[in-house]
């Protein structure tokens, strides 16, 4: 373990330390099963497996896991590990908790089954809800992590940029995803952020999450790639609509419209400036445009070890976005029968502005050859 990367541990931890002091916890349980809360566990323990329960407390900490990932436990986590026997975890959760002398336990419980949390109350004396806890410590990023989350977006974002000569009348949408897959995994991403990301061309591109199809590109297209990279379990997240020949000139002015209000919406980025005041930059100048009916999401969302974390961008959010934040700015207008248009960035939040990390694919206005 580098020093960067024990310092970033640390740091994680110690936070935690103090938001379970505020409710009276002697430890926090994080359970991952399969691809259920798995960012959890690695952001505390750095453990990547698909299997695992971390006991955290003031003594220390315990992970759990199964025979299929002792080896790889060892190798990526810190903490000692307590191997379950079988499939069955509980006595090994028992025992961790009885190693870390754990009174009052805290668990996350807009995570915990109901079946789980009945396992629990027969090996934990005593135990306390938090919800949305761990979201919110995760929502400031450290150092590694923001170099992580800057090589994912420059992954993505010159996969974009390569790939675009695939985009050509007569193929599917299908198949450009599939060669921006390529793209993406050929720089060195483990997969894509999405499984099923937005590829939206013509008429589709009113769909704000229009999944590919079979539909075939033609000339006059509007095309729409909402896609990301997932680079040591961190994902970035962006969008370009870029056009095919000569599209409708409605749709070259909502492009415009929107470039400005992206525009707008990251210089109002800063952590003096709430998720409201970001989500209006955008949604006003649309709005003033005659578009503001057409714009039906949210500005943006934070990023991460997961596609949606914290903090929000939008119209709700009242609270400051923290420096140490990444966020995305995706304003969009979909107008149904004519198509769309969505712009998105990544940013990481600043204390006197931001950093835009998606800047390798430009935003201005493209009209692809149809040739």
């Amino acid at each position: 373990m580098t020093d960067t990367t024990d310092r970033c541990f640390s740091g994680r931890l110690a936070r935690l330390q103090e938001e379970l002091e505020k409710i009276g916890a002697d430890a926090l349980m994080v359970f991952s099963s399969e691809l259920d809360n798995r960012p959890g566990i690695q952001y505390f323990s750095g453990f990547t497996g698909s299997f695992a329960v971390l006991v955290l407390g003031r003594n220390g900490g315990r992970l759990v896991t199964d025979s299929r990932y002792f080896l790889q436990a060892e190798e990526e986590s810190f903490f000692p590990l307590v191997a379950m026997e079988d499939r069955d975890p509980w006595p090994a959760v028992g025992q961790a908790l009885r190693e870390l002398d754990v009174k009052m336990l805290a668990v996350e419980d807009d995570r915990l089954t109901l079946e789980r949390g009945r396992a629990l109350g027969k090996i934990a004396s005593s135990v306390v809800g938090t919800s949305g806890l761990v979201r919110r410590i995760r929502a400031v990023k450290d150092e590694e992590e923001l170099n992580v989350l800057r090589r994912s977006a420059r992954i993505a974002a010159e996969a974009f940029e390569a790939f675009l000569p695939a985009i050509r009348p007569g193929r599917t949408e299908a198949e450009i995803a599939a060669d921006l897959v390529h793209e993406i995994r050929t720089r060195g991403a483990q997969q894509m952020a999405k499984g099923h990301f937005v590829t939206a061309s013509g008429p589709r591109g009113a769909r704000p999450h229009g999944v590919f199809s079979e539909r075939v590109l033609q000339r006059g297209d509007f095309i729409t790639m909402d896609f990301g990279a997932v680079l040591d379990g961190y994902v970035s997240d962006m969008t370009r609509t870029v056009g095919l020949g000569e599209p409708d000139p409605k749709l070259v002015e909502i492009y415009h419209i929107v470039e400005e209000a992206r525009k707008r919406a990251v210089a109002a980025v800063s952590s003096a400036a709430t998720g409201r005041d970001v989500d209006s930059a955008a949604r006003d100048y649309i709005a003033s445009k005659g578009w503001g009916a057409h714009f039906t999401h949210s500005t943006g969302h934070g990023i991460g070890l997961e596609l949606h974390e914290l903090p929000v961008v939008n119209r709700l959010n009242e609270e400051k976005l923290p420096a140490g934040a990444v966020v995305t700015i995706e304003p969009g207008i979909y107008v149904e029968g004519l198509g769309g248009v969505r712009i998105e960035d990544d940013v990481i939040v600043l204390s006197g502005g931001c950093e835009v990390i998606t800047s390798a694919s430009p935003t201005a206005l493209r009209l692809l050859s149809p040739a």
